[in-house]
C-alpha cells in the first residue's frame, strides 16, 4: 500500500508556453470569512483545487474529485457522483456545508440531497475547501467544514464542447459557449451523462443531465452577477437505504437561481445577494413486489446583504441575512421554518507579520429562539513562506425534516430533536514555498447533543436522537514536491503525500450509531504528475481509507491526457485494481471503469 501511495495532494499542470511548473502557491480565498484573505493568511486550514487541477483529473464529477481532498470523506452511494453524503473531519454530511458562489445547498429535507449541484465541471474556477467550523460566517451546518463551489466569470468569447465513452454503456456529452460584448457577459453550459448500470441487471443505472448559466455586468466600480442551474437525476438506487428490500429508484431535479452585486460605495464595499432554491425528490422501493413512492418538494428561498469597511483599525465586516424554508411530502408533511441573523466580523494587523480576527453571529430560529456563535482567529508569519494559525468558535446544526418527521417501520423520526452545538479549536503551521508546501495542522471538536439514528442492542428500528456527546481529535499534515524546481527532471511534475487521523471519545448511552461514529481513522490521498512529452501528462490518484468500523481498501484512478492549443484528447481508468468496497449504504462501487474521449476549445 504504501509503495501504491507515493502520492501528491495537488496535481500540478505544465504551462505548454514555456514548459515550466503551474504555481498558485498564494490564491485570494473567499470562502472561511467575510473578509478576503490570502491562503497565506489564513487562520484555518483550506484546500484549493483551481480550474487548471480539475482539467486533468481522472473525474467527471465534484464528488470523485473531493475524494482526493486530505480531510475530506465522501461516501458515494453507486457510482459517478449520482449521490454522495460529504463529511469533513469525522463531520457527518449534516455538518458539512456545501455551497455554489456563496450560495448554501443544504437541503432542508436530507443531507442526502446537498450534492444535487446545477453545476457542469468546465463551469468551475476553483473549489474551495476550509476544514474547520465556519458558522459564524455561513451560518448553520457549517460544523466540520465549509465547500465552496465558485463558478467562472468570463471576459472573452468562447465555444468549446466534449464527449466521453466507456464501459457500462456510459457516454458523457456537452457544449459551453461564452459571449463578452463591452461591459457584459454571459455562459452556458450543458451537459448529458449517461450509463445503463455496472452491476448487470441491478438497478445501478443513471441519466444525469445539468444546464447552467451565468450572467456579469461590469462597470468601473460595480458587479452584477446572475446564476441559474438545473439539474435532473434519474438513476438506480439498488440497496442504497435497504439491504432487505433491494430495489429501489430515485429521480431528483434541483433548480437554482441567485443574482448578487459588488457595490462601491464611498469607501464601503457592499455585497448584497438573493437566491432560491427548489428540489423536488421522488423515490421509490420495492417491498414485497409492490412499488411504495415518497415524493418530496422544497424550497429555501433567502437575502444577505454583507458590508466590507477597511480604516486604521482594520477591516470590519457588518451584515444580516434572513431565510425561509417550506416543505411539501408525501410522507414528511407539509412544514416551514425561518431564521433571521446579524453577523459581526473584525480583522485587524497588529504589525506586518500578524492577524488577528474576532466575530460573532446572533440568529433567531422560529423553532427554537436565539443562538450565538462567536469565535476567534489569529495567524503569524513566522518567516518567509512558514506561518503558524489557530482558530477557535462555536457553531450549530438544526435537525433536517427527515430527521424530525420521518417515520417507518425501520426508520423513526423525532419531533423533540434539539439543535446540535460544537466547540472546535485548531492550530497549525503552513508552509509555502516553490518547489515545496507542506501543513500541518492538531484539531478539536467538543459536541453536544449531536443528531444521529439509534438504536438499542438487539433491536431493528433505527430512532433520531441526541446523543450525550461526542468529543473528536486529529491531525492532519501535507507535503507537496516540485522536482522540476531543483533538478532537471522534465518527466516529473510533482510528487507528495497527505495524511489525516481522527479518534473520537462518545457517550452514546449504549445505542448503536449508524451514520456519527463510522468516521475515517486513518486516511492517505494524494497523486503523482508526469509529463511524459510536453504535450502528453499522467496523473496518477490513490486514496487509502480505515473506518472506525474495520473497513478498509485502496483506490487508484489515473487518466493521460494529449493536449494541443484548442483540444485534447484523454483516456482514463478509475478503480484501475479492482478493489471490492462499499463508501455507503449498502451498494458495492464499481469495479475498474476505463472512458475515453475528446475535448475542444475556441476562443
Amino acid at each position: 500500500i504504501i509503495f501504491i501511495l507515493v502520492l501528491a495532494v495537488n496535481a500540478t499542470l505544465m504551462a505548454q508556453e514555456n514548459n515550466v511548473p503551474y504555481y498558485e502557491l498564494d490564491p485570494v480565498v473567499v470562502t472561511g470569512s467575510r473578509i478576503p484573505y490570502h491562503l497565506s493568511e489564513s487562520p484555518y486550514s483550506v484546500s484549493v483545487i483551481t480550474r487548471e487541477e480539475i482539467a486533468i483529473l481522472p473525474a467527471d464529477n465534484i464528488s470523485d474529485i473531493l475524494e482526493h481532498v486530505n480531510g475530506v470523506d465522501v461516501r458515494q452511494r453507486g457510482a459517478r457522483g449520482v449521490q454522495a453524503d460529504v463529511g469533513i473531519r469525522g463531520g457527518s454530511y449534516e455538518q458539512t456545508l456545501i455551497m455554489v458562489d456563496g450560495v448554501p445547498m443544504s437541503d432542508p429535507q436530507t443531507g442526502h440531497h446537498n450534492m444535487d449541484l446545477p453545476v457542469n465541471l468546465n463551469d468551475i474556477e476553483r473549489i474551495e475547501i476550509v476544514k474547520g467550523p465556519a458558522a459564524r460566517t455561513y451560518g448553520l451546518n457549517a460544523v466540520g467544514g465549509v465547500i465552496n463551489i465558485i463558478t467562472r466569470d468570463v471576459d472573452k468569447n468562447s465555444f468549446g464542447g466534449h464527449a466521453a465513452y466507456g464501459e457500462y454503456g456510459y457516454y458523457d456529452l456537452g457544449a459551453q459557449a461564452a459571449l463578452s460584448v463591452g461591459n457584459v457577459s454571459d455562459r452556458l453550459s450543458a451537459s448529458r451523462r449517461y450509463s445503463s448500470g455496472y452491476l448487470g441487471g441491478k438497478d445501478t443505472d443513471f441519466d444525469i443531465k445539468t444546464i447552467n448559466y451565468k450572467s456579469m455586468i461590469k462597470t468601473e466600480s460595480n458587479t452584477f452577477r446572475l446564476g441559474m442551474g438545473f439539474t435532473d437525476k434519474d438513476f438506480g438506487a439498488y440497496k442504497f437505504y435497504s439491504d432487505t428490500f433491494p430495489d429501489q429508484r430515485e429521480k431528483t431535479e434541483t433548480f437554482l437561481l441567485y443574482g448578487n452585486a459588488d457595490l462601491k460605495i464611498a469607501d464601503m464595499e457592499v455585497t448584497p445577494r438573493i437566491h432560491w432554491r427548489r428540489h423536488k425528490d421522488e423515490f421509490k422501493i420495492n417491498i414485497n413486489g409492490e412499488w411504495n413512492a415518497n415524493d418530496h418538494r422544497t424550497d429555501v428561498l433567502g437575502v444577505q446583504v454583507n458590508t466590507l469597511m477597511i480604516s486604521g483599525l482594520g477591516a470590519t465586516s457588518i451584515g444580516g441575512q434572513a431565510e425561509l424554508e417550506d416543505m411539501e411530502s408525501s410522507s414528511l408533511g407539509v412544514h416551514d421554518r425561518g431564521q433571521q441573523a446579524v453577523f459581526f466580523e473584525h480583522r485587524f494587523y497588529p504589525c506586518d507579520r500578524l492577524t488577528m480576527g474576532v466575530g460573532s453571529s446572533a440568529v433567531h430560529y422560529t423553532s427554537w429562539g436565539w443562538e450565538y456563535w462567536p469565535g476567534a482567529d489569529m495567524s503569524i508569519e513566522l518567516s518567509d513562506g512558514l506561518t503558524w494559525f489557530a482558530s477557535f468558535e462555536k457553531s450549530f446544526r438544526v435537525p433536517t425534516y427527515t430527521e424530525l418527521y420521518y417515520l417507518t417501520p425501520a426508520n423513526q423520526g423525532n419531533p423533540d430533536l434539539n439543535p446540535e452545538e460544537s466547540w472546535t479549536g485548531e492550530t497549525g503551521l503552513r508552509w509555502l514555498t516553490k518547489g515545496l508546501t507542506a501543513n500541518f495542522s492538531l484539531f478539536y471538536r467538543d459536541s453536544e447533543d449531536v443528531i444521529d439514528w439509534t438504536r438499542r442492542p438487539g433491536e431493528t428500528t433505527w430512532q433520531a436522537t441526541n446523543i450525550a456527546s461526542v468529543r473528536t481529535k486529529g491531525g492532519e499534515a501535507e507535503f507537496t514536491f516540485y522536482p522540476q524546481s531543483f533538478f532537471t527532471v522534465n518527466w516529473l511534475s510533482s510528487v507528495g503525500i497527505a495524511y489525516t487521523y481522527l479518534d473520537s471519545d462518545r457517550n452514546t448511552r449504549g445505542m448503536e450509531s449508524k451514520y456519527v461514529l463510522d468516521y475515517l481513522r486513518h486516511q492517505i490521498n494524494g497523486s503523482v504528475m508526469f509529463t511524459w512529452l510536453p504535450s502528453l501528462k499522467q496523473v496518477i490518484k490513490a486514496r487509502y481509507e480505515k473506518r472506525m468500523a474495520g473497513d478498509r481498501y485502496t483506490i487508484v484512478d489515473t487518466r493521460l491526457t494529449y493536449s494541443r492549443s484548442n483540444y485534447e484528447v484523454f483516456l482514463e481508468a478509475t478503480n484501475l485494481f479492482n478493489e471490492d468496497y462499499i463508501e455507503s449504504g449498502f451498494t458495492p462501487m464499481p469495479d475498474r471503469w476505463i472512458i475515453g474521449g475528446v475535448k475542444f476549445n475556441w476562443q
